[in-house]
């Protein structure tokens, strides 16, 4: 078996509730209607205004896809469509704080998508036309996959899989507000025993959604191993809008394994780029080209984290970057044989001088 099967192995048949509604085997695609050679260098179009020339994207991440990151994303892929972080509708709109550091983007922070949390239909509203009024960005994304507790807790999230009628009124009410595409993320559903992807998918196209992002595991799974890309051939064929793949997508050959089996339109990668703002060009290049680039040396990935360090003291000042950096630092040295040994340190630094001392340490490894 692949490596590539082994991410995504069926699930036990003999483990599923009859309900499930759909077979647990690859579904037969006609990937040659899907794409053709010049598929992964043709724009992407979402709805009627969003033209992206890119078929990889960065998913929103909570501390991670802040201004900084995309702004380093950026260098390397300026044509991919870039997530900010879930925002919180329910925030933005009793705290009237349009100006929060969340929303921030710099000229050159295009294609973007706002990605918006909330379970109350007047809240997403407000916060949606305000965001599109003051940020103008080229999609909104509606957060209904996020399996965090505090965020199902409050019927936001993956929680709105549980009901798909309000779902629907969130989206349909959204995009009847705006004037730019509203998008969905979701997952395969809450558990194994209500795995509604494909009626949930269908009902936010119907609502108005002009893309669905599939995260391929359950809100039960979080972020275990056990992946199921074959779901992404089963909702590419039940609707007509783009779908684009998220979950365990980490690698370039990773992203073309899922869109040639299953004839999706877009990957949506996460996890893998922390640490690794050059992910994203790495995966887009492939696709465009059939070229596997080199990954960054020791020396690139300091230098990386060192102007990712730099530019997050120039927006927030030393005392603030230097802690919310503690968390990244580690994750531009994994993989060094070495490297462990430097983490605790890493998490606990508390200036730039001591990253510097620190990076002079570790480049010594390589």
């Amino acid at each position: 078996m692949t490596a590539l099967a082994e991410k995504a192995l069926p699930l036990d048949a003999d483990t599923l509730p009859p309900a499930v509604g759909f077979p647990r085997v690859i579904p037969q695609i006609d990937t040659a209607s899907y794409h053709s050679e010049t598929t992964y260098t043709t724009p992407l179009r979402i709805g009627e205004t969003a033209v992206v020339n890119s078929r990889v994207m960065l998913a929103p991440m909570a501390g991670v896809t802040d201004l900084i990151f995309r702004s380093l994303v950026r260098q390397t892929t300026p044509d991919s469509l870039i997530c900010t972080e879930m925002i919180s509708s329910n925030g933005l709109v009793y705290s009237k704080r349009w100006d929060a550091q969340i929303l921030d983007k710099s000229l050159e922070d295009n294609p973007i998508a706002y990605q918006l949390a909330a379970n109350r239909e007047e809240v997403l509203v407000e916060a949606a036309r305000n965001i599109v009024a003051k940020h103008r960005p080229d999609t909104l994304d509606l957060n209904m996959g996020c399996p965090v507790k505090k965020i199902t807790g409050n019927f936001e999230g993956c929680a709105l899989m549980k009901d798909v009628d309000h779902a629907y009124t969130l989206v349909k009410a959204v995009a009847d507000a705006v004037d730019v595409p509203v998008t969905v993320k979701c997952r395969l559903g809450w558990d194994f025993n209500h795995l509604n992807y494909i009626e949930f998918g269908k009902r936010m196209e119907d609502a108005g959604a002009k893309l669905l992002t599939l995260h391929t595991r359950t809100r039960s799974q979080g972020y275990k191993l056990g992946v199921q890309w074959d779901a992404l051939g089963h909702l590419k064929q039940a609707v007509s809008i783009p779908v684009v793949g998220n979950g365990d997508i980490v690698t370039p050959q990773d992203a073309k394994f899922v869109l040639d089996t299953y004839g999706i339109d877009g990957v949506m990668i996460g996890r893998g780029t922390q640490g690794e703002p050059w992910r994203i060009a790495l995966i887009d290049h492939y696709l465009k080209t059939n070229e596997l680039l080199p990954e960054p040396d020791l020396a690139e990935r300091l230098r990386y984290a060192l102007e990712h360090t730099q530019k997050m003291i120039e927006y927030k000042g030393e005392g603030v970057a230097v802690r919310e950096m503690r968390g990244q630092l580690p994750w531009y040295v994994k993989g060094f044989k070495g490297a462990s040994a430097f983490r605790g340190r890493l998490t606990s630094v508390n200036s730039l001088d001591e990253i510097h001392a620190l990076f002079t340490e570790i480049q010594c490894l390589d």
